[in-house]
Parts: C-alpha cells; sequence; structure tokens
C-alpha cells in the first residue's frame, strides 16, 4: 500500500473580511477570497458559506491538478468569462 501524507487544512475569516485557506498552524495563505462590499449585501449573510464553498473547490482543483500531474497527463487550462 503506497503512504499518504494528510495534510489539515482550515478555512479562515480574517478581521479584513477576507477569507483564506491555510495549512492548520500556518500562517502563510494557500488561497484567498475577498469579496465587495456590495457582493455581501447582496449575499445577505451567506458570504461564509460561499466563501466556504469555493475555497473547497479551490482545494479540490488542486488535488486533482496534482494528480493529473503525477499521472503524466496533461492538464487542460479553461477560460472563464
Amino acid at each position: 500500500m503506497k503512504d499518504s501524507k494528510v495534510t489539515a487544512l482550515e478555512i479562515i475569516q480574517l478581521a479584513s473580511d477576507e477569507f483564506i485557506v491555510r495549512k492548520a498552524g500556518d500562517e502563510d495563505a494557500l488561497l484567498t477570497i475577498n469579496i465587495s462590499e456590495e457582493f455581501k449585501q447582496k449575499l445577505d449573510g451567506l458570504q461564509i458559506d460561499l466563501a466556504s464553498k469555493m475555497l473547497i473547490a479551490g482545494i479540490e482543483y488542486l488535488a486533482e491538478s496534482s494528480q493529473i500531474e503525477a499521472a503524466g497527463i496533461e492538464s487542460k487550462s479553461h477560460t472563464i468569462h
């Protein structure tokens, strides 16, 4: 069986209202989301839910990208408009 390394990640809301993902106990952010005041008003208090879903999707994408690279498969980039 292949050894696997598990890294605990945490989602934090900073005093600046930015949301970050970082390794547990680490100070450096791996991913950051900053939601504008205008959009926060439209979210009506749900910005934590939105940020969590976006950050989780980012983590999953990074994990998948690592698996793709490890398998020697070229990943395709996508343009979002």
